[in-house]
């Protein structure tokens, strides 16, 4: 059936004059919006028109700022004002460190001497074995077998009730029973042993093996175990053997201490916040310490070569960050961060 030719022009009109009429209706419903906007408020309960208002724009005040929370001491009993650092401020760290040979052998005679601690104190406890074995009770990996987790919790329940600045020290990159416990997903975190079909290279004093530095895998790891250590009370972490295994027997395309570096950037960040650190123990090639909170920790220093080694680092509040861990009383330590060993007498 044909349309007449007169029919289809009469509809084409039709069509344009409501086309027409279409948009002047569109563009009077914008300017009534434009003009009826002036007029709304908007309260917690939704918006509202009140044609009470001026047609004027009224200027707004600046909101003002509120005073900041005043800083409260805390107090323990009759002790003394904790003199921890403030939320935020990085302070020199002098106090003690617990060995995990004291936790094997003696762990209650530990736990007597912990009792004696003047609150507020600085004490860092080692936290986790080379094979990846954690000392408390942890929901990350096995627990060590000559190490009463139990024991260990209730350590860290006495410290934190005595206000204590508590840092974990463990090993970075060494584990073992991380990697055998999901092979299949876990092997291509770990190192691979040069000229091998994939295997991973075996650091026989362990028995363990290392991650890879350059493997995201490998760091998001590392900051899982970072968080529950941040859950359980603790406020810093150190790591140890934070370098590549000294061995020729590893496969890795990259420089190294490029890899190191980047690794301890992506920690700091995120992990390290207002009041938890991220620190590193120095190694025969310490990396650079990124920005943000973290420090570097010595070993082996003796106090003669201090200095030295100070104007070595070029760190610009080196009393803060740097801290050695050492059984000498020589006073010349004291000057930045020093952490000596606990005395455990005999039993």
């Amino acid at each position: 059936m044909t349309i007449p030719y007169r029919v289809r022009k009469n509809l084409r009109r039709a069509g344009i004059t409501i086309l027409v009429l279409l948009c002047i209706a569109a563009a009077l419903l914008t300017v009534w919006l434009l003009w009826l906007n002036r007029y709304i408020i908007y309260r917690q309960d939704g918006a509202h028109l009140d044609f009470g208002l001026s047609g004027i724009a009224q200027n707004g005040e600046p909101a003002t700022p509120p005073e900041p929370a005043p800083t409260v001491s805390i107090h323990y009993g009759d002790d003394k004002p904790s003199d921890l650092p403030a939320a935020g401020a990085m302070a020199q760290l002098s106090g003690l460190y617990i060995t995990q040979e004291q936790l094997r052998s003696n762990l209650a005679a530990v736990r007597a001497e912990a009792e004696k601690l003047p609150a507020g104190s600085t004490v860092m406890l080692d936290v986790k074995n080379v094979k990846g074995e954690f000392f408390y009770s942890s929901a990350m990996g096995r627990n060590a077998g000559g190490i009463s987790a139990e024991g260990m919790d209730d350590l860290l329940e006495l410290l934190k009730s005595r206000g204590c600045y508590i840092i974990a020290k463990m090993p970075a990159f060494r584990e073992y029973w991380f990697i055998l416990d999901d092979e299949s997903a876990r092997v291509p975190l770990g190192l691979p042993r040069k000229g091998g079909s994939g295997a991973l290279w075996l650091d026989k004093s362990g028995p363990n093996y290392w991650l890879n530095p350059a493997a995201d895998g490998a760091l998001n790891h590392i900051i899982k175990v970072v968080s529950e250590l941040r859950s359980k009370g603790f406020s810093e972490v150190l790591f140890t053997d934070f370098q590549f295994p000294e061995t020729d027997q590893i496969k890795f395309d990259g420089n190294r201490q490029e890899a190191l570096s980047k690794a301890a950037d992506t920690l700091v960040k995120a992990c390290a916040g207002q009041n938890f650190t991220v620190s590193f123990l120095a190694t025969s090639e310490p990396i650079p310490l990124p920005e943000g909170r973290c420090r570097m920790y010595f070993t082996g220093v003796e106090a003669a070569d201090i200095d030295a080694l100070i104007q070595k680092l070029g760190y610009t509040d080196p009393a803060r960050k740097t801290v050695f861990l050492t059984d000498r009383t020589d006073t010349r330590y004291d000057a930045y961060g020093v952490l000596r060993p606990l005395y455990v007498p005999e039993s």
